[in-house]
């Protein structure tokens, strides 16, 4: 019986695969770099100009500490009163890739935006309120 189990043993050892050698080579030569970026608050706080039921919503871009601006800004429309937030209608909705925007057909009442800076899914700081903005009848 020992016989078998020691030659079953020894036919096992032979049939696994062993370790094995194994290397790469890089043909070029030089260093990579890995760098990484913060996203920043807003810079400033927005600014608002009326006419008739359209508001233009305007800001400041903001940077990355390395430089080069953020790509993009989410703007956010609040009830100056209650301070509710209100939803951003279609030109100012989303993530809008300029430093304003004009919200058409704005229902009446007093308004205060705000606006983030955004890169992809990443967002920065808020900004803080803006003046209010009258939308009257």
């Amino acid at each position: 019986m020992r016989a078998a189990c020691s030659l079953l043993l020894g036919i096992a050892a032979l049939s696994l695969p062993g370790p094995g050698d194994a290397a790469w080579s890089v043909g070029t030569s030089g260093s990579g770099k890995i760098r990484s970026k913060t996203m920043p608050a807003a810079n400033g706080v927005p600014a608002g100009s009326v006419s008739s039921h359209d508001v233009t919503v305007s800001w400041s871009a903001a940077q990355f500490a390395g430089g080069g601006n953020v790509p993009g800004y989410v703007v956010k429309r609040y009830d100056a009163v209650t301070n509710a937030q209100q939803l951003v209608l279609s030109a100012c909705n989303g993530i809008v890739a300029a430093t304003s925007c004009v919200e058409h057909s704005v229902p009446t009442g007093t308004w205060k935006y705000t606006v983030t800076p955004a890169a992809g899914s990443w967002r920065g700081t808020e900004s803080g309120l803006s003046a209010t903005v009258i939308v009257l009848v």
